[in-house]
């Protein structure tokens, strides 16, 4: 429901049908009336190595729909010069917009069955313990399938994540 296309305000938002919808891209349109806002947050480091990997804040010039998307709603992510700033910029901007109007924020790392359990229960939907740890065990919290820039240090982006970071109950890598 909230693709880029909708970002850039070439289609409206249509649920057609659907429940929920799990995308970044919904942060602009916060607050939506009567929907349970689920707020989940991931190490920014993990976060910036993937975003780098997607070349998305590269290139900031405005005929790539999904940099052109970022730029509409927080064009202060391509600020700084380079892309690990722009990554860790935009970490910190979508989190604090998106926990503004969250009924709940989790960490990735930290979601098991219970804590899935829970959000089930919030957004009403049945969910088992069986099916809940099953579906837990088929996705990984720690990757994801985006390339990733491994080199990319804490200490690197630490100055604008540290912070909200530290919010959120992150520290540096061991």
């Amino acid at each position: 429901m909230f693709g880029v296309e909708q970002a850039l305000g070439n289609r409206p938002v249509d649920w057609n049908g659907a429940e929920a919808d799990s995308s970044f891209l919904a942060v602009p349109f916060l607050p939506v009336d009567d929907a349970v806002v689920l707020h989940q947050v991931r190490h920014p480091l993990e976060f910036a190595r993937s975003m780098l990997g997607t070349e998305l804040l590269t290139d900031h010039r405005r005929d790539k729909p999904f940099p052109t998307a970022i730029g509409r709603h927080a064009p202060e992510v391509y600020q700084p010069e380079r892309p690990p700033e722009r990554a860790a910029l935009m970490w910190q901007i979508w989190n604090t917009r998106a926990e503004a109007h969250a009924d709940v924020t989790y960490r990735l790392e930290d979601l098991d069955a219970a804590a899935l359990l829970r959000l089930a229960d919030l957004v009403e939907l049945d969910v088992s313990e069986e099916d809940a740890a099953r579906a837990l065990a088929s996705v990984p919290k720690d990757v994801n399938r985006r390339n990733r820039i491994e080199g990319l240090t804490w200490r690197r982006i630490e100055p604008i994540v540290g912070q909200l970071a530290a919010h959120y109950g992150y520290r540096p890598p061991e």
